[in-house]
C-alpha cells in the first residue's frame, strides 16, 4: 500500500490518500482544501471509489461535499458515527448525507473494505467520539483522532469519553505489532513506540 498525505486546514489535518499501486485509492479524513484533495488523486489518474471517514468533527469532513460531486464515491464510516455527524453545530448540519452519490454506508467494527487486493477493516475506538473508527490494513493503521504520535485524542468534546478512548487504544490496537500508525493530526509513528505510554 502507498499511502500520500495532504495536510488540510487551519487544524492541520492530516488527509491521506491509500493506493494499492495499481490505480485504484480510498480518501480518508478530506477535512478541508477539496480542491486540493481532487487535484491531487486526478493528476494521478487515480480511481476513488470510496472516501472513509474516522470520525464526524468538521476538522475531519470539512471538504466532503466536494468531493462527493467530483469523484462520486461511496462514503464510510461507522454506524454509531451517523446520528453524531448528523448533529446540527451553529444551526446546521455537519454535511448533508443526501448529498452523497452514491452514497453512504455503515460499518460495524470488523468489516473489510476492498482496495484492489488490499482490504482495510474497519476497528471502532470510541472515546474521541461515539463512533470513531481506525482503519486497519496488514502493517498500517489510520488512527484519525484516537491515537497520535506520544497522545491520545482529546475526549472533553461533545460525545468524548477517556475512559473509552483508552480502553479503545488498550484492547483494539496496543496489540498490533509492527503496525505503524498515520494519526490524524502530527507525524506517523508505531504502535510499539506509543505503547510504552500504557504500560
Amino acid at each position: 500500500m502507498d499511502v500520500y498525505t495532504i495536510v488540510v486546514g487551519f487544524l492541520e489535518t492530516n488527509c491521506y490518500v491509500a493506493t494499492n499501486g495499481g490505480g485504484d485509492a480510498v480518501i480518508i479524513d478530506p477535512g478541508a482544501n477539496p480542491d486540493r484533495i481532487i487535484d491531487f488523486v486526478t493528476k494521478r489518474k487515480l480511481r476513488v471509489s470510496r472516501v472513509l471517514l474516522t470520525h464526524g468533527h468538521n476538522d475531519h469532513i470539512g471538504g466532503i461535499e466536494p468531493i462527493m460531486r467530483a469523484l462520486n464515491p461511496q462514503v464510510l464510516l461507522h454506524e454509531k458515527e451517523a446520528d453524531f455527524v448528523g448533529l446540527p453545530p451553529a444551526g446546521r448540519r455537519r454535511f448533508d448525507p443526501a448529498d452523497a452519490a452514491p452514497g453512504f454506508a455503515l460499518l460495524k467494527d470488523g468489516d473489510e473494505i476492498p482496495l484492489g487486493d488490499i482490504r482495510l477493516k474497519a476497528v471502532h475506538t470510541p472515546g474521541h467520539t461515539p463512533g470513531g473508527a481506525c482503519f486497519l490494513a496488514g502493517s498500517v493503521c489510520f488512527t484519525g483522532d484516537t491515537l497520535f504520535n506520544d497522545g491520545v485524542g482529546r475526549t472533553d468534546f461533545e460525545g468524548g469519553d477517556h475512559k473509552s478512548i483508552i480502553q479503545s487504544i488498550n484492547s483494539k490496537l496496543l496489540s498490533l505489532d509492527d503496525v505503524k500508525i498515520y494519526p490524524g493530526h502530527g507525524p506517523s509513528s508505531t504502535i510499539g513506540r506509543e505503547r510504552r505510554y500504557f504500560q
